[in-house]
């Protein structure tokens, strides 16, 4: 997919709404060390507005925010992602967030957190987190970064995009 087919793909998935930023990290992650400066960043900003190179840059937060913040940013990271390929600050962070856990393991996001990003997202926007992903492991498909993207990939979007393009080939 081309990172301007992908970028039309978001715009049309992630509605371009101001994020607040009050309560990013109330719900998961209350250990986080910006909090402040963070959530400063999200205020008032839709995820276009919002400063890329700040936002990548924290990449670490992904682990952190609450469920409703989470999708709101996960458009920038989904972006850089495709646009960046292995350069992406988000390369390493995004598909631990994205790895469905194994059964009894409590690996990434956690089995509860995991499925509370899942149903917290339409199907547009997890047709384009699978879009996503898919997009990076065929750019890196012999690199770690590009296999952990397969693996996030294998492990539960697969289903999204494969029902996607037998509606719409």
């Amino acid at each position: 997919m081309q990172p301007e087919q992908f970028l039309s793909q978001l715009r049309a998935a992630f509605p371009n709404t101001p994020i607040h930023g009050a309560g990013a990290f109330t719900q998961w992650g209350t250990t986080y060390s910006d909090v402040a400066p963070y959530t400063k960043h999200l205020e008032g900003r839709t995820w276009e507005q919002l400063d890329r190179a700040y936002i990548l840059l924290n990449s670490d937060a992904l682990g952190f925010l609450g469920t409703s913040h989470l999708v709101a940013v996960l458009p920038v990271y989904l972006r850089s992602f495709v646009e960046e390929g292995v350069w992406s600050a988000a390369a390493g962070m995004l598909p631990i967030i994205l790895t469905r856990p194994e059964p009894g393991t409590d690996a990434g996001l956690g089995i509860a957190r995991f499925e509370a990003l899942v149903d917290a997202l339409t199907g547009a926007q997890r047709i384009a987190v699978s879009s996503a992903l898919r997009a990076f492991a065929d750019q890196d498909p012999d690199g770690s970064p590009g296999r952990a993207a397969r693996a996030a990939f294998d492990s539960h979007w697969n289903t999204y995009l494969h029902h996607h393009e037998q509606r719409d080939p």
